[in-house]
């Protein structure tokens, strides 16, 4: 889809190139998708999740593993690098890029997120994921479900139990907290990436969001005082 004068999927390409922490791109496609330099492909699986399984299968070691959407129109090689480095430094074996609902809805005003509530506030994911290590293929499953059920942030915390159903509720754990109770449930260390820029969290699914996305990309080109 173009967004902007380029086409959305370009915009990604451009900002994991340019990035420090990236020694290879993998684009989960058709090749008809488009011609860059340095870019592979990898056949699509049935869906995102089962497409990184597959992946996973077919590329023993290539851990860690950036994992992110071609609908991620507002990516940036800054946030790319501060996501890698904060996941490199943190260490274990699955990171999630997440941002401030609060913040976003605020910069972002009439845009709609999907926010999981915490002790901490509320917070929306930004489509980025750090696979460490190999052992992340066996949150893969579990993926496969969120996929489907992600506007229901509720269904999602209570395939983890209905204690930490109850926790959430009662807002007793932290993000952090609660990343690391779910990690523990399948045996991974998993931690938040928190990004600082709202746009972190933008990513195309409607024609509401292609809007939001072009007018921010204009603004971006503004020239500062």
């Amino acid at each position: 889809m173009p967004l902007a004068g380029a086409a959305m999927i370009n915009r990604v390409i451009a900002a994991l190139s340019s990035s420090k922490h990236i020694a290879r791109i993998v684009v989960c496609g058709p090749p008809e998708l488009g011609a860059w330099t340095n870019v592979e492909f990898f056949p699509p699986a049935a869906s995102p999740a089962r497409s990184t399984l597959a992946f996973f299968e077919n590329h023993d070691g290539n851990a860690p593993l950036l994992v992110t959407t071609a609908d991620h129109a507002l990516l940036t090689t800054e946030m790319v690098d501060h996501f890698c480095q904060h996941s490199l430094d943190q260490g274990g074996d699955l990171t999630v890029a997440m941002a401030d609902k609060a913040k976003v809805l605020a910069a972002h005003a009439g845009t709609r997120r999907t926010g999981y509530p915490f002790r901490d506030g509320a917070w929306c994911s930004c489509n980025m994921f750090g696979m460490l290590t190999p052992k992340v293929a066996k949150l893969i499953a579990f993926w496969r479900y969120v996929e489907e059920n992600r506007k229901k942030p509720w269904k999602v915390i209570s395939a983890f139990g209905w204690l930490s159903l109850l926790g959430v509720i009662l807002r007793v754990w932290t993000l952090r907290g609660a990343f690391r109770r779910g990690g523990a449930r399948f045996g991974v260390a998993v931690s938040p990436v928190i990004m600082p820029w709202t746009d972190a969290a933008i990513d195309v699914d409607t024609l509401g969001d292609k809007a939001l996305a072009e007018s921010i990309l204009s603004a971006r080109l503004l020239p500062t005082a």
